[in-house]
């Protein structure tokens, strides 16, 4: 049964008002690479108290297409990242948990693409 109000005889349903909410929409800049087996999503944030500036750190969601249903993690330290790049033994292990020897090449790949745009 409806919440029901009647009015000079007449009945109405009671409508439930929707409660008034701010919000803050941030701008942000991705980059993307996607193969058959992977998929790398990095974006940044922009800055709102400076336009065309960024934030640092990236947050990178990655997506294992080697499964049904795909499996979906979120990354988000740059010093690990940085760690992928300079062939740190630490920060290797840790992705070849998530990735095969494709999924190292092209992570790599990808963020070396990153840091040369000065992402990293």
């Amino acid at each position: 049964m409806q919440d029901r109000i009647q009015i000079d005889g007449v009945w109405y349903v009671r409508e439930q008002q929707e409660p008034e909410v701010e919000i803050n929409i941030l701008r942000s800049e991705s980059r993307t690479i996607e193969s058959d087996k992977y998929c790398f999503d990095a974006v940044r944030l922009e800055r709102s108290d400076a336009p065309g500036t960024y934030y640092d750190g990236i947050d990178v969601k990655f997506t294992d297409k080697r499964t049904k249903p795909w499996k979906e993690d979120f990354w988000d330290n740059d010093a690990w990242m940085r760690g992928v790049l300079i062939n740190d033994p630490e920060s290797l292990g840790h992705l070849k948990e998530s990735v095969c020897l494709q999924g190292e090449a092209e992570f790599k790949t990808f963020l070396k693409a990153l840091k040369e745009e000065g992402w990293l």
